[in-house]
């Protein structure tokens, strides 16, 4: 009991405490919030006006100029009313009485103001002033100012006078009259940031405050500059003594609502602590360090068998029992993804390791091989291991670029039942020995050309079409390509993909989706792969507003449905054969190859050499530059990366220095094969893009595109 005494008074005096520290600090952060805002709405609201109010004058700068003038020399004979309600009565006047005087004339072409009579000109400023008075007012009232006026400022006297005053036009005595020659500020000193404006004829993004007869007043001044001359202020201004009593009060009356309401809930949570026994909190406490020190998950149990009553502890011990069930959960969850983790980075050793092994074992023994058909076909093995890496890692950079958001999807026209039949063609390579039948069947009524993004939607097909031949070991694979129609411009493209191979058990659907995952990988040792096909498949798809279904009896086979919306294309897709048949043979041909790798200028070099192609090969961007200086070449295969000077920099002297290489293709030649290194490279001056590895078919159709035709035999 004593113990419980001592929590509850120690519970007092720390609510107390916090009671008292919650009071003070909210008044102080309240008030100064609330006038902090307002302040700064008011300094908004003016620097808005003014800025409005200048801009309107400027947009006719010149006839403010003569109107000025025309007033600083009769405002102390002249009072101009302002009529809101008639307010086009002025102009009309002015307008008859041109029309009148000056019959088949402009006004302000024909006719300046200062050539006309005084009478019309008193009309004509009248029709201004008018104007002037009202725009002054509209804007003062829209924005709900007390005060807008221009100032003409006279730095002899120090003395200024207004011009146009919005807010003395609600003059009760005087309703609508300008009021020239009153008294405003005084001596520069009182007065800095008025007279910095004249005198510096800017703009300071700053308000003076100030206090004035109206009291507590916030000012923003404009400097008027027409033909590099201050010709006066535009000055806008708003009073916030007022508002300033108002905050104090609204604050203090808050204050007092959030001390009533803290005290009665003080006395609230003391009764509450005063009601329950302090044991419950202990047998809490004491389960929960229970389970900290010894991870037994019999305390759920203990926690939800003790008799905590019908409040909040009871809710607590629920879900503090709930939480320790979660974190048992979680725990195997993270169990799974480490082992996840540790499948993963086996599978890539295994995968990576393993057309490694067979590049470098075989490239030795085609070094030591002196038969030439055995040679032959070490090269071929190492070409096709090679290929097998670079399936790799495009999958890890594909997954990398779609989890980082930045896989594009780019739409063109293309044929899709070639498209169709290329993918199968290479997919079915993987058949091998196997006894499988890859059946395709294509909708005959489907449209021959669609547009999309073809490249990704092979790589989804084909995806799984591989898929499926890699777990099927004897029956078929059956492809089947149809659709539905959604408009007359659009349809619903579907792929079927169905095996006999190992099938899916149910509740690991949802796991072949996940990356670097492969359901029940023991058993698929033996099936190549990164794990993460799927994965990048599901994500192409959803990045395509398509869908993806998988439905699959484990040991029978598995069924993969895709829908993916496609538009139908107005044009054909059809190209026309190129003219030359056969290997291209440009003999005559000089190329510029630079890259800082000798291995790669030696690869390029050989593969250049199979079009009878003898090209020039340096290994730095200060080389090329000299290379290209001693003699005309028709193709620059450049290198982006190179040390000291890279390909861009490179390219752009080549170009600046020798004007000759204005319409030379300068060619990118890098293995940053990215889609947003290739739009930095062409965006830089690259007429082209060539990527590493270098292939001969991609080599090929650069030389076929760029090549003068004379150059090719």
């Amino acid at each position: 009991m004593k113990l419980k005494h001592k929590l509850i008074g120690q519970y007092a005096y720390l609510i107390s405490v916090f009671v008292i520290t919650t009071i003070v600090v909210a008044a102080i952060v309240t008030y100064f919030a609330q006038m902090n805002q307002y302040r700064d709405v008011c300094r908004n609201r003016i620097m808005e006006v003014g800025d409005y109010l200048t801009g309107l004058i400027l947009e006719d700068p010149e006839d403010f100029v003569s109107y000025k003038e025309y007033y600083e020399e009769h405002y102390k004979d002249i009072r101009i009313p302002c009529d809101f309600t008639e307010s086009n009565t002025a102009k009309d006047a002015f307008y008859s009485a041109f029309n009148k005087e000056y019959p088949g004339k402009t006004f302000r072409v024909d006719v300046k103001p200062e050539e006309m009579s005084d009478e019309l000109q008193n009309l004509y400023y009248t029709y201004r002033q008018e104007y002037w008075l009202l725009t002054f007012e509209q804007a003062r009232a829209s924005f709900n100012l007390p005060y807008t006026y221009f100032l003409l400022v006279d730095d002899k006297t120090y003395y200024t006078t207004y011009m146009i005053d919005g807010e003395r036009t609600e003059d009760t005595e005087h309703p609508g009259y300008l009021y020239m020659g009153d008294s405003y500020y005084e001596e520069p000193g009182d007065h800095q940031l008025l007279w910095n404006t004249w005198y510096n004829a800017t703009k300071y993004d700053d308000v003076y405050e100030w206090d004035n007869e109206w009291g507590n007043t916030y000012s923003y001044y404009t400097p008027l500059v027409i033909n590099n001359e201050c010709i006066g202020l535009v000055v806008t201004e708003i009073n916030v003594s007022d508002v300033n009593g108002m905050i104090l009060r609204s604050t203090g009356f808050l204050i007092l609502q959030l001390g009533i309401l803290l005290v009665v809930l003080t006395l609230l949570l003391l009764y509450i602590i005063n009601r329950n026994h302090i044991r419950r909190i202990n047998h809490l406490s004491d389960q929960i360090n229970e389970f900290s020190s010894t991870r037994a998950y019999e305390t759920v149990e203990a926690i939800r068998d003790y008799p905590y009553g019908e409040d909040e502890i009871r809710m607590l011990a629920d879900n503090t029992a709930e939480m320790i069930r979660d974190l048992q959960i979680h725990e195997g969850k993270v169990s799974q993804a480490a082992q996840f983790k540790s499948d993963f980075l086996a599978n890539m050793s295994h995968e990576i390791r393993t057309p490694m092994n067979a590049i470098v074992g075989l490239s030795e023994l085609a070094m030591k091989e002196e038969d030439r058909d055995k040679e032959k076909q070490y090269v071929s093995q190492i070409n096709a291991s090679a290929d097998t890496m670079l399936v790799i890692i495009n999958d890890i950079l594909d997954f990398t670029k779609i989890e980082a958001g930045e896989m594009k999807i780019v739409s063109g026209d293309y044929d899709v039942k070639k498209m169709v039949r290329e993918v199968v063609e290479v997919t079915s390579m993987g058949i091998g020995d196997k006894p499988v039948k890859m059946n395709l069947n294509i909708n005959p009524g489907m449209p021959e050309n669609l547009n999309g993004d073809s490249e990704r939607i092979k790589q989804v097909l084909g995806n799984l079409i591989s898929n499926a031949v890699k777990f099927t070991k004897e029956g078929s694979v059956t492809i089947n390509v149809d659709y539905d129609d959604v408009d007359e411009e659009n349809i619903m493209l579907r792929f079927r993909v169905a095996d006999t191979g190992i099938g899916i058990m149910k509740q690991d659907y949802d796991m072949i989706f996940e990356s670097f995952s492969q359901v029940d990988s023991r058993r698929n040792r033996e099936a190549e792969g990164t794990g993460l096909g799927l994965a990048i498949t599901q994500r192409l798809i959803q990045l395509m507003d398509g869908t993806i279904d998988v439905e699959s009896e484990y040991g029978v086979g598995s069924v993969f449905k895709v829908g993916i919306p496609q538009k139908i294309a107005k044009t054909s897709t059809e190209k026309e054969p190129h003219k030359a048949d056969g290997r291209l043979y440009a003999p005559h041909a000089r190329i510029l190859v630079v890259d800082d790798n000798t291995v790669n200028l030696y690869v390029a070099k050989s593969l250049l050499e199979v079009y009878g192609i003898n090209p020039a090969c340096v290994p730095s961007g200060e080389n090329a530059i000299k290379a290209a200086g001693r003699r005309q070449y028709d193709i620059i295969l450049m290198d982006y990366m190179m040390p000291k000077m890279d390909g861009i920099e490179a390219a752009a002297i080549i170009r600046r220095e020798y004007p000759a290489y204005q319409e030379v293709p300068i060619i990118a030649f890098t293995a940053n094969a990215i889609e947003e290194a290739r739009d930095v490279l062409l965006k830089e001056g690259m007429d082209d893009f060539l990527s590493k590895p270098l292939k001969g078919a991609d080599l090929e159709a650069i030389l076929r595109k760029w090549l003068p035709k004379d150059k090719i035999q």
